[in-house]
């Protein structure tokens, strides 16, 4: 049986999908066979992520329509052996794929893979509703900013709402100096006034968005916290307890002559 995470976001261009590539990427190359779905009916990405824009043929709504078997519809990455993608069809509208379809069709892929990562649509429309009954594990990826915080939030209410798992939760562009100077809030913090258990943190980098330029995975980039952010995030995904980083504000002290920070 294979593991579903549902990675979702209250709003979009929080670095969700870029997260859903690098995990595809990253379990594959541990030797789990593993498969990304597009559940972006409309607006896909993945396939660019993985750089495998050229080589679409058939996609989630063909494999609908029942004009191809699953298995013709599965794209494979070059150079990485257990990896598969189902692209989301980009001349359909969520409204013509129904959940119980999605469900059957990942029920049915269930017995062919270890990791199952579902790349769902960004709010709490339809195109995610019909990704809920996946009998997934919710993580909810968001941008430590209020806007951000507050569409988290909704989500994981219509969650709870739904009778879905607890989300857990990651943080991408955190920015360590603005926590250090009080500007931005802690993870840590974030996540107790969420309530939902925080699952990885990912520091702002520029790298990422040189890799993307190059259709490379956040895992691929030239930068060593990044991808090892990513692979603590897959470890604890995987139920392992690895430390989160500790980010501290600084402190202020009272002194000779004045304050010191």
């Amino acid at each position: 049986m294979a593991r579903i995470f549902c990675i979702m976001s209250g709003k979009g261009g929080v670095g969700k999908s870029t997260l859903s590539a690098s995990l595809a990427r990253y379990f594959a190359g541990r030797g789990m066979r593993t498969l990304l779905i597009d559940g972006d009916i409309g607006l896909r990405c993945a396939d660019l992520m993985l750089d495998v824009q050229d080589r679409v043929v058939f996609d989630l709504g063909d494999v609908k329509e029942q004009l191809c078997p699953t298995e013709q519809a599965l794209i494979r990455p070059t150079g990485t052996e257990n990896l598969s993608l189902l692209a989301a069809p980009q001349m359909m509208k969520a409204s013509d794929i129904k959940a119980k379809e999605i469900t059957k069709l990942i029920s049915s892929l269930n017995d062919s893979q270890d990791i199952i990562l579902l790349d769902a649509p960004a709010g709490i429309g339809r195109g995610l509703k019909n990704l809920l009954g996946a009998d997934s594990t919710p993580v909810i990826v968001a941008t430590p900013d209020d806007v951000c915080l507050r569409d988290a939030e909704r989500l994981a209410m219509l969650l709870q709402e739904k009778g879905e798992m607890h989300p857990m939760l990651v943080l991408n562009r955190v920015n360590r100096k603005l926590i250090k100077k009080g500007e931005m809030l802690s993870p840590d913090v974030i996540a107790m006034s969420l309530d939902m258990p925080l699952t990885g943190v990912i520091e702002e980098s520029p790298a990422v968005y040189r890799a993307l330029l190059k259709h490379k995975t956040a895992l691929e980039c030239d930068d060593p916290a990044v991808r090892q952010a990513i692979e603590n995030i897959a470890s604890r995904l995987l139920g392992a307890d690895t430390p989160l980083p500790v980010y501290k504000k600084r402190r202020r002290l009272f002194a000779k002559g004045g304050v010191q920070a």
